[in-house]
């Protein structure tokens, strides 16, 4: 029997799910020393990333990619993707018969059109969506009458299917994310070269602990939300705070209540988000007071729309180095310069975000989806992933939960806690624990942020459309000039590439 099959085939799912039934067999018996053993959920067979990876270098497979866009990019991340990859697929007419570039500047591939897919078959070659329209490009392909030995797999599906109880899990959504985080950190505290990868290095040994039952709570991110002011009214407003009609700020005391409970139950965070508009709330430096103290705590990001130069008592504590400010540019060009001359001339560590674009999250009413389809959502979903956080007295799967109920928009009885001091730091951990190690939140069906296809929109645009973007914005002089030689050589590349 093969050991290298498809999670679909180009013809009878009846067929193919009696060979999965011996399939699954054949993997529990031998597969599971070398992790391919593949996730069941209500009965149905998922192929996992890794035993996909796994398998494409031991077996020596290629691949066919169908989808060039931002996915594909992901996708090529992964070295034993990008060493078996033949050629692209893609439906956009005028990308087929190209080379285009994906990922690395250095790399180009062939694009095909769906109809040469069944030429470029051989017995290794098997075939990889890399397309958030996976569902669209799967029925697409069902009609294309492929050989049945071809393998179709859906990079998108098979990256969320993880077992919360499984290390994969703690390898993709713990220890990965907790890395990402640092290295932003590393580069806040200005740490480079040898001691950087011996600072990194050390970390993940303490992230990792010895093994499951004895490894340190490390968690990412989280967020703190002390206010639903805002001087914004923009559309698609992540936090929703557009639709409060009368805004409050929370009480600073119940705020350090909740973070002391908080970082009880935990080991270490490695960063901390302050949103809403943090500028706004008249306690932040009490706030910030607190969370520079705390040693858990690594680094303290606050997200501003730049429209609210800081007070100047917040100077000593925006210096400090634990704190980071990211400035996002919505185009109001004289408001933004004025809060980045203060924070430069202050010697604040920040950066602006420009050209920004949101996906949108579509209204808070209830969408009545599938639990398979609230899983997917759940862990395809970066909020879900790293931006669980505090609201009033309660722990939040995520930061739109905690506004969708203080909206009264929904309830649940899995996805937030309270923060109470009647529970020991033990039982405080094991929820936390527990909302980290799931896959899957109700405040999902209320939310499109983990969809695919992903709907995209303009960041920061007005509700009442009075204030206009301007057509510039404020770039560091430095990473102006990097774009610049980046810009050089990519148009170099171009042209040597096509002989010009």
């Amino acid at each position: 029997m093969a050991a290298f099959k498809t999670c679909y085939t180009a013809k009878s799912m009846l067929s193919f799910n009696c060979f999965m039934n011996l399939y699954l067999l054949f993997l529990t018996e031998i597969g599971v020393k070398e992790g391919r053993t593949p996730i069941t959920y209500n009965g149905g067979f998922m192929m996992t990333l890794k035993g996909f990876l796994t398998d494409i270098e031991e077996y020596e497979k290629t691949l066919i990619c169908f989808g060039t866009g931002l996915m594909a990019e992901e996708a090529l991340q992964y070295p034993a993707i990008r060493h078996a990859v033949r050629c692209f697929c893609d439906n956009d007419k005028e990308k087929q018969g190209e080379t285009i570039r994906i990922g690395d500047p250095a790399s180009s591939y062939e694009v095909i059109a769906p109809d040469q897919i069944k030429s470029r078959l051989d017995g290794k070659t098997v075939l990889l969506i890399t397309s958030g329209h996976f569902k669209e490009i799967e029925a697409q392909l069902s009609k294309l009458q492929l050989p049945e030995s071809c393998g179709i797999y859906t990079f998108p599906v098979m990256k969320v299917n993880l077992d919360p109880k499984s290390e994969d899990f703690f390898e993709e959504r713990i220890l990965k994310e907790c890395l990402k985080e640092y290295d932003v950190i590393l580069d806040q505290y200005g740490i480079f070269g040898d001691e950087r990868m011996q600072s990194r290095k050390e970390k993940e040994a303490y992230i990792r602990g010895e093994g499951r039952e004895n490894r340190p709570f490390v968690i990412p991110r989280t967020m703190l939300m002390p206010t639903t002011r805002c001087n914004l009214r923009c559309k698609g407003c992540s936090s929703l705070l557009p639709l409060f009609e009368h805004p409050q700020d929370i009480d600073v005391n119940q705020i350090l209540k909740d973070c002391d409970i908080f970082f009880s139950g935990i080991d270490e965070c490695i960063r901390l988000t302050v949103g809403g508009e943090p500028f706004l709330y008249p306690k932040l430096d009490v706030i910030l007071e607190h969370l520079i103290a705390e040693p858990k705590l690594l680094g303290i990001m606050l997200i501003t729309n730049g429209m609210k130069v800081p007070d100047a008592s917040l100077i000593p504590l925006l210096q400090d180095r634990k704190v980071f400010l990211e400035i996002s540019d919505y185009g109001r060009l004289e408001q933004m310069s004025r809060t980045v001359a203060f924070m430069e001339k202050n010697h604040v560590n920040f950066t602006v975000l420009t050209e920004q674009v949101w996906t949108d999250m579509g209204g808070i009413e209830k969408r009545g989806r599938s639990e398979e389809e609230l899983r997917f959502i759940y862990m395809n979903c970066d909020q879900g992933r790293v931006i669980k956080g505090m609201h009033n007295g309660r722990f939040h799967t995520c930061a739109r939960s905690s506004r969708m109920l203080s909206l009264g928009a929904y309830e649940s009885d899995s996805d937030y806690f309270e923060l109470s001091e009647n529970d020991s730091p033990e039982e405080i951990r094991q929820k936390l624990c527990r909302m980290y190690y799931s896959d899957h939140a109700d405040a999902c069906d209320h939310c499109d942020l983990g969809m695919l296809p992903a709907r995209v929109m303009e960041a920061g645009i007005q509700m009442n459309g009075h204030i206009k973007k301007s057509g510039y914005t404020i770039v560091d002089r430095l990473e102006y000039e990097r774009l610049k030689k980046l810009s050089i050589i990519a148009g170099e590349s171009w042209r040597k590439n096509n002989n010009m």
